[in-house]
C-alpha cells in the first residue's frame, strides 16, 4: 500500500517553497512542498517539516521564518536547499538577503511569518505561522515539483 500511496503523490503537482529561519547565528533553509494556507483571518500558513531536518529545532513558537515561493527559473536554489549539505552552505547563493529573517530576493513571493504553533505528528511537525508581511512579484510562474522532478 505504501508504494501505491507514493504513486498517487507523484501524480500531484506541488508548488516549491524554501522555508528559512535562524536562531542566533545559526541559519537554516529547506526546500518544501507541503505548504498550504490555513486561514485568512488571521492570515496563516502551515508547513510540514520532518523532525530529523536541521531546521526543525530552529523553529520555535514566537520566532520568525520565511516561506519563499520559488519562480520557475529557481531550480538551482531548490536543489541547494534539498541537498545533503545543510546549514550555512545553503546561504552562499547570491539571492539570499539575511539581514533580518533570511529570504530569497528573487522568489516569486515571500511570506514572512511568526510561528504560532508546532504540532508533532508521526515523523513530521506541522508548523503554523501567522503572516506578518508579504512581498509578491506579481508573477504567476512558480516552480512545480511532480513525479520526483522540478518542472516549470
Amino acid at each position: 500500500m505504501k508504494e501505491k500511496f507514493l504513486e498517487v503523490l507523484r501524480t500531484t503537482k506541488q508548488n516549491v517553497f524554501v522555508l528559512a529561519a535562524e536562531k542566533g547565528e545559526e541559519k537554516h533553509a529547506m526546500t518544501v512542498s507541503s505548504v498550504f494556507s490555513v486561514s485568512l483571518e488571521p492570515m496563516s500558513m502551515m508547513v510540514s517539516v520532518n523532525q530529523q531536518a536541521g531546521i526543525h529545532d530552529v523553529l520555535q513558537v514566537n520566532d520568525k521564518f520565511s516561506l519563499n515561493l520559488l519562480a520557475s527559473n529557481q531550480i538551482e536554489i531548490a536543489e541547494i536547499c534539498s541537498g545533503s549539505e545543510e546549514g550555512q552552505v545553503r546561504f552562499e547563493h547570491d539571492d539570499w538577503e539575511t539581514e533580518e529573517i533570511p529570504y530569497l530576493k528573487n522568489a516569486q513571493s515571500n511570506l514572512f511569518c511568526s510561528c504560532k504553533k508546532i504540532i508533532p505528528l508521526y515523523s513530521h511537525s506541522l508548523v503554523i505561522g501567522e503572516v506578518d508581511k508579504i512581498f509578491h512579484s506579481g508573477n504567476m510562474n512558480p516552480l512545480i515539483y511532480q513525479d520526483g522532478k522540478y518542472v516549470s
